[in-house]
This record gives C-alpha cells, sequence and structure tokens, in this order.
C-alpha cells in the first residue's frame, strides 16, 4: 500500500515575475516532492491555506510578495524570510495594508527618527527634507510584524538567525541552506560578447536589482580613484536601476538594464571579480553572492555581520569611513591575482536544502 504525501502548499511570486525569488519557488517545488504534494500560489485567492497539510511563505522585500503575506496572516505557519529588514515592501504595499500594519510602521519610524508621523504623508515629507536618508534600509525591527505572525521563521544566514533569536527570544528561528545549482555553460564568455563587452576584459560586476542599500556609488568612485588600474579592466553594472544613478561617462563601466537567468548565469561564471556591497543589512540572503560563493568565485563583499564569510575567495571590506580606499586596495588585489577556474560546492545543492526544510516543517517548534 502506498502512503500519500502530505499537501503542502508554497506561497510567493511565480514566474514570470521578475525576481530572484519566483525562480527559487519555482525551482523549489520539484526538489519538494519526493516529500509533499506541492502548490505553488502566489496569493490566498489562488489557493486556501486551510486546505493543505502544510503552508510555507516566501517573504520578501518588494510588492511581489504582497500575497504571501496575507496568506501569512490567513493561516500562520512557517516562513523563509529571505529578507528580513523588508521595509521596501511596506512603502510598495502601502495601499493594500491593514490599518494595523500601516500604524505600527510608522511608530516604527517614529521611535527611530525621534519624529511623530502620523500619517504616511508626515513621513513623505520628511523624506523629502532628507534625501539622502534611505528610508528602506533603515533597522526598525520592522521584521517582528512577520516574525510574531510565524509558527517557525526560517533564514538563509546565521547571523541573521543570531540577530532574531536576540530580539525575538519566544520565535522559532532556524537556519536553512541557501541553494544554488550547479551553472552548467560550455563557453560562460559567450555572454561578454552577447553584451559587445571584450573577450580579454579583466571583468568586474555587481549584480541584482541596483538599490542604494548596494552602495553602488561608492563602487563608482572606487572604480573612478583606482589610479594603477589595468587598461583592459572594465566595471558591470548586472542588473535594473531602482532609484536614479548617476553613471559616470566612462567606455570601461557598462550597465546591462534587465538580463535573462541564462545571461545571469553566465556572467556569475564569466566575471573576474564581482562586488556586491550592503548597507546595513539588505541582502544577507543574496542571490548572487550565494551562487558566486557556491562555484568559488572571487568576491569583494561588505564587512557586516549578513555577509561574513570564510570562504578564501571572498575579500571583506569596512562600511563607512575608508570604505572606497579600502575598495580600491581590494580591486588592485583581485585585479592583479590569477583567477581561477568555476568549482561547484556540492554543500549548496538543492538536496541538501530539501532535506533541511522538509525537516522543518515536520517539526513543529516546541520539538526543536
Amino acid at each position: 500500500m502506498t502512503r500519500c504525501r502530505p499537501s503542502l502548499a508554497v506561497f510567493g511570486p511565480l514566474p514570470p515575475q521578475p525576481t530572484g525569488i519566483a525562480r527559487y519557488i519555482h525551482t523549489s517545488a520539484t526538489h519538494l516532492e519526493p516529500y509533499f504534494d506541492v502548490t505553488c500560489a502566489s496569493s490566498p485567492t489562488d489557493a486556501d491555506p486551510h486546505d493543505f497539510d502544510h503552508v510555507l511563505y516566501h517573504l520578501g522585500n518588494n510588492a511581489m510578495h504582497h500575497g504571501a503575506f496575507r496568506a501569512l496572516h490567513t493561516r500562520p505557519g512557517p516562513v523563509l524570510l529571505h529578507e528580513f529588514n523588508n521595509l521596501d515592501y511596506y512603502h510598495q504595499a502601502w495601499t493594500q495594508l491593514t490599518s494595523h500594519e500601516q500604524h505600527h510602521v510608522l511608530h516604527a519610524y517614529s521611535r527611530h527618527l525621534g519624529e511623530d508621523f502620523r500619517h504616511r504623508s508626515a513621513l513623505d515629507a520628511y523624506a523629502a527634507r532628507n534625501p539622502d536618508v534611505d528610508l528602506g534600509s533603515l533597522d526598525l525591527g520592522i521584521e517582528q510584524l512577520a516574525v510574531h505572525a510565524a509558527t517557525t521563521t526560517l533564514v538563509h544566514h546565521p547571523a541573521t538567525a543570531q540577530l532574531l533569536r536576540r530580539r525575538h527570544p519566544q520565535a522559532d528561528i532556524r537556519t536553512l541552506p541557501f541553494p544554488v545549482e550547479p551553472i552548467t555553460t560550455p563557453d560562460p564568455r559567450r555572454v561578454r560578447r552577447r553584451l559587445h563587452l571584450p573577450d580579454h576584459a579583466l571583468l568586474f560586476a555587481t549584480f541584482g536589482f541596483i538599490g542604494q542599500y548596494k552602495r553602488v556609488e561608492r563602487i563608482l568612485d572606487a572604480w573612478q580613484h583606482w589610479n594603477d588600474r589595468p587598461e583592459h579592466a572594465h566595471l558591470l553594472l548586472a542588473g535594473e536601476l531602482q532609484y536614479p544613478l548617476p553613471i559616470p561617462d566612462d567606455p570601461t563601466i557598462h550597465h546591462t538594464g534587465h538580463l535573462s537567468d541564462r545571461d545571469f548565469d553566465d556572467l556569475l561564471l564569466s566575471v573576474d571579480c564581482a562586488i556586491q556591497l550592503r548597507h546595513p543589512w539588505l541582502g544577507e540572503t543574496s542571490g548572487p553572492v550565494s551562487t558566486l560563493l557556491a562555484h568559488h568565485r572571487p568576491v569583494i563583499l561588505s564587512d557586516i555581520p549578513g555577509m561574513h564569510t570564510t570562504t578564501p575567495t571572498a575579500t571583506h571590506i569596512p562600511v563607512g569611513p575608508g570604505e572606497v580606499d579600502a575598495l580600491v586596495h581590494a580591486l588592485h588585489h583581485h585585479g592583479y591575482s590569477p583567477t581561477r577556474a568555476p568549482a561547484y560546492n556540492p554543500e549548496h545543492s538543492w538536496t541538501t536544502w530539501s532535506q533541511a526544510l522538509a525537516m522543518a516543517l515536520n517539526t513543529p517548534s516546541q520539538e526543536r
């Protein structure tokens, strides 16, 4: 007699929505099939969370996750937090939030900034008066809304888990390895020719949506202050702009805009060194960073807990004073070091991920 698999509803953005988490969810369904009868849905209007044995909510940092946030409030369950500081979600989905959520967000800003924001218009006015303050990356403890609604909170980075356990000692916080498919391509430099980049270029790149928290201005500043930069060095901004970023008129600097998944993956292997900066936290579960590390690619990272790694191909630089000088030094180091061929680390496999997630879903929080 064959035992039926328990049913699992996975809520979050799905292809063709333009986010890496949609791809993550779509890929994960195949790897969860040995354990569950999986249904993927964008919102509770697509599938009733109460109709399943298990649920899992993927929560990210933009309005494409609104359906998953709503499903979580319909039926509490395990949450996978792709960004614990998800202020941009609340900004983007503002008109769809409950009055309680809106009040919570405004109160968090009031407490942090020392002003009384009783209405969204007051916060918008503050933003207009203080254009240098990135309101989307302030660490306000906003994750409380999701963590307190979840039965279990899963994060990818141990440092993030430690921080959340300190803030929410009664919550069940667990870590889950970030899954990375091995990238196999017969010619990873093919994408250089497609993007009209010199095949022989010493290529540096930063990947993903380009928001203020990724500190791309610092990268551009360091690039222009790298006095002994090799003539064949090029810098690639691989992703869509999310704010008006002034890009210097420099033939060695290239901006791609949106890329197909294939071109994006090929670029991860094709670059000689990646630069992924963050502040204060956003991006602790960065897909590009995890993919680069899983393939032993050289990468320059901000020295913050959520991006710390002992991987020998990574160089960490401080955030704040001295950041640009340290970045110039790191660029020089990687620019004059030989680049090793990509090599995949199976500890990042989907098999490892699916086993860990199945165990988490089947183990109640009180049995940790």
